[in-house]
């Protein structure tokens, strides 16, 4: 696979396969947008029904150009491009543009001739974007190679990057983003069915790229999925944030992005727990992107999550309180000197907590804006501020935006602004902001969002560089893999916690029995009460089966039970294998949490946990990481669910044992890693967490295997 990309970007010379006359076509809009962009490299239009276009000598060809060009474009019909590709790699071209549909993401006859360029591709190692693309465009080097209405406009080149699976949604977004007050974008690259170079390719190169500081993408699904991990890793350590945009995130999207651009859409829940594993920001609007890019292009990250307000509406503050804290900030608490600071001078009327309210007396004291914010800023409990001036306008919002960036000028923390003003009233305000590198939103919904995802990378930044020595445990258990090698199905719970005591994981005391009086003994020797289970790898759900039986207390029940749930076996599923009933212990009281492993195609191996009945089955309270993951990595999906409060102790109830949990969820990763080519699905269900310190133990398990 070609990793040069600075030269399809910034190419010295561009063939187009299929040019036409007609610059209203598809197949003539390149060659335009080249020429009155002013493209500084060699053309070569390639048609044998031209002898020259746009005044511009056209070429039979491919074989006929007297160089073989850095990139080509390829705008024939579907039929004709493999020879067209085949052409291009015989002339030594190392990046070509498929414009053309028709391939996979149409079925049938498409998939097998998307097969056929992808052949071709590796043959000559030619770095293919698309098919089925858009083009690109490089608007620091005036490079516009592609087709399309946004063609048209000059962009100034800037310091975003992206790059987008769909051509005219990503383009639109680039034209959007880049309008007054938007963010200028340096390259832009749409990459369509990715037989080649994919986004994950190009999102390598941006962060290789010197002139990129911020990386945008749009993605449906990609193929390799598990490489967002390495490419996470080496985006934080270059600091330069990836915002990315996925979509194709319900049944119904992910139908539709694969007959868009044939991509497997992938579990959302796995690409969430990649973007938190790796500091990927998840946007979900064009808005989100924009103010986002201008929050980070400030090169000012907070030191922790707690923000201070100032605002001259006291409703405004309370608007963007609630975005904050429901985005996991906290409002600072100020010191008693800073109070007692604010006190001095802000009116009594106003309010000296936080957010801190200094009314409409600003108009008459614009000396309020700089005591102010300077003895927020002067506080160690504050990590940033937001400043909201309503709808200040003309010469008073032209101080008020000099008192502010001489305060930023004085200290590293983030200052940003809601400033609902419009552009035509206070332009001179606004430019200012933009110089000094100020963020600023029209509300304070706006301005909260943008502090969140500014707050939620620089976290993730911090926790990057506090973990990245942290090595997760490799287990490796030739017993477990012999246990499983040549089981199809599924293994039922006593085999499933042989394997999982094989790493670590408690389990409860149980003995498997094949007649009522080994059910009688077994449990007498583990002590009543009992809890039975049908054994068979045919009857997954032995509750909906009533092959259970909980808390029998003597050696009758136990006999009588024993029956009843073969009976009930038998008559749910007459022609189920099963190996016995299981007699275990009953665990005494702890919480019930559900803990497992699924075995992604695209992702592979993932572990998740919540806790047991409501939270995890109709709340979808759970936490997903990809394996292999730290004890730190653990503890995080534990504190991150919404019932955590329940395992740390509400409501005066003795807290669980949450160190012994992210043990346990620890060795399922290793497991999971170990297990990779054997386990597609793995359920805990319930693991019970007992008080802290008497442990965890795993009272129910299923495992499906991969060859199902």
């Amino acid at each position: 696979m070609r990793t040069d990309i600075e030269r399809f970007f910034s190419p010295k010379s561009i063939a187009i396969i299929g040019a036409s006359q007609d610059f209203v076509t598809i197949s003539g809009q390149p060659l335009k947008h080249l020429l009155s962009h002013g493209y500084k490299g060699k053309l070569y239009p390639i048609n044998p029904k031209y002898q020259e276009i746009g005044g511009v000598k056209c070429w039979p060809s491919i074989e006929a150009l007297p160089e073989a060009p850095e990139l080509a474009l390829i705008l024939v019909n579907a039929s004709r491009v493999v020879d067209m590709l085949t052409s291009c790699g015989k002339k030594g071209i190392p990046y070509v543009i498929i414009f053309s549909s028709g391939f996979s993401e149409t079925g049938g006859d498409g998939v097998a001739l998307q097969q056929k360029l992808a052949d071709v591709a590796r043959e000559y190692n030619i770095g293919v974007i698309g098919p089925n693309c858009q083009g690109m465009i490089n608007a620091a080097d005036s490079v516009y190679a592609g087709f399309g209405s946004i063609f048209n406009a000059n962009y100034d080149g800037g310091t975003v990057s992206m790059v987008s699976q769909s051509g005219g949604f990503g383009f639109s977004v680039m034209n959007l983003s880049s309008l007054d007050g938007g963010l200028p974008f340096r390259q832009m690259v749409t990459t369509g069915n990715e037989i080649g170079v994919s986004t994950l390719d190009f999102i390598e190169y941006f962060i290789r790229d010197p002139k990129t500081d911020i990386i945008g993408t749009y993605i449906e699904g990609v193929k390799d999925a598990r490489r967002i991990l390495d490419v996470g890793d080496k985006a934080l350590a270059a600091g330069k944030p990836i915002l990315m945009w996925k979509v194709g995130n319900t049944e119904q999207g992910q139908k539709a992005a694969a007959s868009h651009t044939a991509n497997l859409g992938g579990a959302m829940a796995l690409y969430k727990a990649a973007f938190k594993q790796k500091g990927i920001i998840q946007v979900e609007d064009i808005q989100d992107l924009v103010d986002y890019g201008h929050a980070l292009r400030s090169n000012r990250l907070p030191r922790g999550n707690r923000l201070a307000i100032i605002t001259i509406s006291g409703g405004a503050g309370i608007l963007m309180t609630d975005e904050i804290v429901a985005g996991g900030m906290q409002m600072a608490e100020l010191l008693p000197s800073t109070v007692a600071k604010l006190r001095e001078f802000v009116p009594s009327y106003g309010s000296v907590g936080n957010p801190v309210d200094v009314t409409a007396a600003i108009f008459n004291d614009l000396s309020l804006i700089n005591r102010t914010l300077q003895a927020i800023n002067d506080d160690p409990g504050v990590d940033c501020i937001a400043m909201i001036n309503a709808s200040l306008q003309g010469e008073i919002a032209q101080k008020v935006a000099a008192e502010i960036i001489a305060v930023a000028a004085k200290t590293d923390k983030p200052i940003f602004i809601s400033w609902s003003a419009r552009d035509a009233v206070a332009p001179e305000a606004y430019a200012a902001l933009d110089a000094a590198r100020i963020p600023h939103y029209k509300s304070p919904v706006r301005c909260g969002r943008a502090l969140v995802a500014v707050s939620w990378y620089a976290a993730a930044k911090r926790r990057n560089e506090a973990q990245k020595n942290d090595k997760p445990p490799v287990i490796n258990r030739p017993a477990a893999q012999a246990m499983l090698k040549g089981k199809t199905g599924d293994v039922a719970e006593y085999a499933a916690k042989q394997i999982l005591a094989e790493y670590g994981i408690a389990v409860t005391q149980e003995q498997l029995a094949t007649s009522r009086d080994a059910a009688v003994a077994a449990a007498q020797k583990i002590g009543f009460p009992v809890a039975m289970k049908v054994q068979s790898s045919d009857i997954s759900h032995k509750t909906e089966a009533k092959a259970v039986k909980l808390n029998v207390a003597d050696a009758a029940a136990v006999g009588a039970a024993y029956d009843e749930i073969l009976k009930n076996a038998k008559a749910y599923k007459a022609d189920a294998r099963i190996d016995g009933v299981l007699v275990q212990e009953m665990v005494g009281s702890g919480i019930e949490a559900i803990v497992g492993i699924t075995n992604d195609a695209l992702f592979g191996p993932a572990v998740m946990f919540g806790l047991g009945g409501i939270f995890a089955e109709v709340l979808k309270d759970v936490s997903f990481r990809l394996a292999p993951i730290t004890p730190a990595m653990a503890r995080e999906m534990v504190e991150e669910i919404k019932g955590y409060p329940v395992l740390a102790g509400a409501r005066g109830k003795p807290a669980a044992d949450v160190d012994a949990l992210v043990d346990a969820l620890v060795k399922l990763s290793a497991l999971a890693v170990d297990l990779k080519d054997q386990i597609a699905e793995l359920d805990i269900n319930p693991l019970i967490v007992m008080p802290k310190g008497q442990g965890v133990k795993a009272a129910d398990a299923l495992i499906k295997t991969v060859n199902k």
